[in-house]
């Protein structure tokens, strides 16, 4: 991740220095989407609950977004299982054909 890091930050110094847009770099392909629309609606259902459990606003809303998000990984570690499983029955397999033909 080191690496990754430092390519990114030698990459936005390298747009900044040639006076390029930094957005292109920025942007980042979202693989599943949380949306919480926050609407007139929403926000007064947010202070509803907020007076309800005797809470700060801004505190509710970001422990519903943590909630999101740790659901999102949730979702995530099942797809991460999911592929460890594909992957093994893959080398599994390539393992078997090898021996057969040794």
């Amino acid at each position: 991740m080191d690496d990754e890091l430092h390519d990114l930050v030698a990459l936005l110094e390298q747009h900044r220095a040639e006076g390029r847009d930094v957005a292109p770099v920025l942007a980042v392909v979202a693989v599943r989407q949380l949306l919480l629309p926050l609407g007139h609606e929403s926000c007064a259902e947010l202070r509803a609950m907020a007076e309800v459990f005797q809470c700060d606003e801004a505190l509710l809303g970001s422990a519903i977004l943590l909630s999101g998000l740790r659901q999102m990984q949730q979702h995530l570690n099942a797809d991460l299982d999911e592929l460890a499983v594909l992957a093994k029955e893959k080398l599994d397999g390539l393992c078997a054909g090898a021996s057969e033909a040794l």
